[in-house]
This record gives C-alpha cells, sequence and structure tokens, in this order.
C-alpha cells in the first residue's frame, strides 16, 4: 500500500511514517515549507507544500498513494488573538488544499484525525476550544469533497497519546523533568479523566484505518475513536508514573493552578470503537518504556507548569 502522511515532522506523524515503512508499505511525506524531517525518515520520498497550496498537487500525482493520512495539524488549547489566523492556516486551509489536490488527482482515500474536544460536555458537537472548532470546520469541508468528488474518508477522534520521542509540551515530559532534576509540577486539582493511548496503539490504528478506507464505497464516510483501554485520572497518572520508578519520583504540586476554561472532566465516549483494533500497550508498560528511555537520555532542566 502507497500511503502519504502529512504531519510527518511531527511526534505521531514521524512514529506512523516508520511503522508503515516497517511493515511493508511505501511512504511518503508531505510537509510544510521550512519543516524538516526527523532523521528517521531520511530518503523517504518527501515533497514540500506551502500556505498558497503550492506543492500539493505534485505530491499527489508524482507519488499517486493509495490512502492520503492527514495528520498536520496546528494545537492551541486556549488560543490568544495571535493564534486565529495560525490556527486556521494550520488546521483549515492547508486542509482544504490538500482534499482539491487529492480532486484533481483521483486520490479518493483519506484518513485524517480529528479529537475528542469537538465533544465538549460529551456532545455530539461542542468545540471545547478554538481548535477543537478548526477541527471540526476540516471535517465539513472534506464532507463536501466526499458528496462532491467522491472521496473515502475514515475520521479518527483521538485522545491524548505519548511515547518515546515526544517533544511536545505534555504532561507526562513535565513529569519526566521533575523525576530527573527535582522540579516541582505545578498542578490543578487532578479530577480530569482522560484516555491516554500508547503512540505504538495509535500507529497499529492508523494502519488499520487505511485499510477499512480502501475498502469503503465512493462517496462514504466513517467515524471512528482510539480509546485507551480504561480512563485514568491526573492523579491515578502520576501515582502509575512514580510507581514505574519510585526512587526517581516526580514531585507535584495539587490545587496550584486553576481549572482551563471549558475543562474537560470526562472523555467524550458516543462513538464506536474502530472495528478490527484494540490497545496492546498498558499503561503502566507504557510509562515503564518511557521512563527507561529518559534514563538514556541527558536529563532536562528548567521550571515546569502544567494545568
Amino acid at each position: 500500500m502507497k500511503v502519504l502522511i502529512t504531519g510527518a515532522t511531527g511526534f505521531l506523524g514521524s512514529h506512523l511514517a516508520t511503522h508503515m515503512h516497517s511493515q511493508g508499505h511505501l511512504v511518503g511525506c508531505l510537509r510544510r515549507s521550512g519543516s524538516t524531517l526527523p532523521s528517521s525518515l531520511e530518503g523517504f520520498p518527501n515533497w514540500t507544500a506551502d500556505d498558497s497550496g503550492k506543492g500539493f498537487s505534485e505530491a499527489l500525482n508524482e507519488f499517486r498513494p493509495d490512502v492520503v493520512v492527514h495528520l498536520a495539524a496546528l494545537y492551541v488549547a486556549e488560543h490568544r488573538t495571535e493564534d486565529i489566523a495560525p490556527l486556521i492556516r494550520a488546521n483549515i486551509e492547508y486542509g482544504i488544499h490538500l482534499l482539491e489536490a487529492m480532486r484533481e488527482a483521483k486520490c479518493t482515500a483519506m484518513v485524517y484525525a480529528g479529537t475528542s474536544w469537538q465533544h465538549y460536555r460529551g456532545e455530539a458537537y461542542c468545540p471545547a476550544n478554538l481548535y477543537a472548532a478548526t477541527k471540526q470546520a476540516f471535517s465539513t469541508v472534506a464532507d463536501f469533497y466526499r458528496d462532491a468528488a467522491g472521496l473515502r474518508l475514515l475520521e479518527l477522534h483521538l485522545y491524548d497519546s505519548y511515547g518515546d520521542g515526544d517533544s511536545r509540551t505534555r504532561l507526562l515530559n513535565l513529569l519526566q523533568t521533575s523525576s530527573l532534576s527535582g522540579t516541582l509540577v505545578s498542578m490543578s486539582n487532578g479530577e480530569q479523566r482522560l484516555h491516554l493511548l500508547h503512540v505504538d496503539d495509535l500507529t497499529g490504528g492508523l494502519e488499520v484505518a487505511c485499510s477499512l478506507v480502501r475498502g469503503l464505497e465512493s462517496g462514504t464516510q466513517r467515524i471512528y475513536r482510539l480509546p485507551a483501554q480504561k480512563t485514568v485520572s491526573l492523579r491515578e497518572l502520576v501515582d502509575t508514573f512514580n510507581a514505574v520508578d519510585p526512587a526517581n519520583p516526580a514531585r507535584v504540586e495539587w490545587g496550584v493552578r486553576p481549572y482551563r476554561v471549558r475543562e474537560v472532566f470526562l472523555p467524550w465516549e458516543d462513538a464506536e470503537v474502530m472495528p478490527g483494533w484494540r490497545t496492546s500497550v498498558s499503561l503502566a508498560e507504557g510509562l515503564y518504556r518511557l521512563r527507561v528511555e529518559a534514563h538514556r537520555n541527558q536529563p532536562v532542566r528548567g521550571t515546569t507548569d502544567h494545568e
């Protein structure tokens, strides 16, 4: 199977590219102008595309993928005025250029990432933040191309993820820094519950999704979710993290930070889990692997906080 991946310079996209390659698939990468592929993807066919739409058609026509996996996105938890234009460019306009290039090249199968944050309060559609609203906006545009151009679409609503090589400023990275350097992590009361999925389970799910979307009839869309084995509260997550390596615990100060506006306390679960897929990495196993990897690398020191 030939798979073209957007967002391959990021955490999930780079892991997916190496996973699909290891499974014998031919992988191409579409990246934004100015971005650089990680060394693990050196030698992979790749193309650049910019905000004007240049580069999309070249990639689709030259590579001729069986499936496009669209993961490129900009995440902002709580936006400021200066974030509005970048969010629209990255999460809506970029995807529209991609869809139009697929229509022109007659490449008709796409798997793309939505977010559980599109379902604040568990509603069918109620974005928790502007990021989630832009993800829904792209989904609406994609549905137009499904109807007008016969695209086959598989939308995966994803939860939180983690794994080796994750440079994003997320809670687990802050806990890692604390455990290695002794810095204090300032937290809310930690009552939020979440699905936390290891990246290996996510890449396996995306591979299944690529196979499923190829079997869909023209003009068909499916929406699935990829949950963890069970939800975990932030307090339970910290406890599990420390239990893996009790000699080097993260130092957490609870109740210092306020909850976000429109904080999500219970994850949305009102959709079918993708058929043919299940998790294989338990939270304890995944955290153990993460902490072992962290001890192999140079500790990162600095001030940390998290909501």
